[in-house]
């Protein structure tokens, strides 16, 4: 598959023993609830390859952004040609590689490729993040994107994270999680990671956005944001990203040795 673990098995606890039958074990919930650094430490635990199914439809953003640039045209414009996306999700060659943290004291993150090339730090711009939502709520273009999503579990398994992972990608995955956390919470963490480097946004405004965003991810008419059938509901208001792994971990441990 074209997904890559990690190499170098640090971070939060110690690795379990290595899973022998294929395991999927998926992770939904809403923006900031904490899907992305959990299930990076779930994998890094688990000794599983970490599917972050956000920075798929960023990817695909990117792309068209760029190739939008190169032709002269709108982005508008670009999104609509819409067998020139479809032949671009179709020809994705898309690596992810996670690298724990140095120090230890954070998750980590997780590099992403396009080839050779590493797009990484042009993911989370202002403009991928404002047009994401052309590729996240077209039903044809999430649809050409599912046999990639599936096909990093055809080896030993996946953690995978997103919004739709549980109830359209693995809907027979072996463990669903759904993360929930009040909007007021998931506002304060955000406010909290703000970069001194990055726009100061007020707590109101991120509360606002974050209100807005599931208002879409759960009102958009492909894949919304639900809660998985048989999914777990953990909610993560007073729990660290290191508790909620821990807990995780031991639903994980109940069902191999049931």
């Amino acid at each position: 598959p074209p997904w890559s673990s990690p190499s170098n098995r640090q971070g939060s606890g110690e690795t379990i023993d290595p899973v022998v039958e294929r395991l999927i074990i998926t992770i939904d919930g809403p923006a900031g609830a904490g899907k992305s650094t959990v299930s990076r430490l779930l994998a890094l635990r688990l000794d599983l390859p970490h599917l972050n199914s956000g920075f798929i439809y960023r990817t695909v953003t990117l792309l068209a952004i760029e190739r939008a640039a190169v032709e002269g045209c709108g982005i508008e414009e670009i999104f609509e040609r819409r067998a020139a996306i479809l032949e671009l999700i179709a020809g994705l060659e898309l690596t992810f590689r996670d690298e724990p943290s140095d120090s230890g004291a954070d998750s980590g993150r997780t590099l992403v490729f396009v080839g050779e090339r590493e797009i990484s730090g042009d993911l989370k711009s202002v403009e991928v993040t404002s047009n994401i939502w052309r590729v996240a709520n077209d039903g044809e273009y999430r649809g050409g994107l599912l046999a990639l999503q599936r096909s990093c579990a055809e080896g030993a398994g996946v953690v995978a994270e997103g919004r739709d992972m549980g109830s359209v990608v693995f809907p027979d995955a072996d463990l669903k999680f759904y993360l929930d956390a009040s909007s007021r919470e998931r506002a304060r963490r955000r406010f909290l990671e703000q970069g001194a480097s990055e726009a100061s946004m007020s707590f109101e405004e991120i509360l606002e956005a974050i209100e807005s965003r599931d208002r879409k991810d759960r009102g958009r008419e492909n894949s919304p944001l639900i809660v998985p059938e048989g999914a777990l509901i953990v909610n993560t208001d007073e729990l660290s990203a290191e508790q909620t792994v821990d807990f995780l971990v031991g639903e994980v441990e109940k069902k191999r040795f049931v």
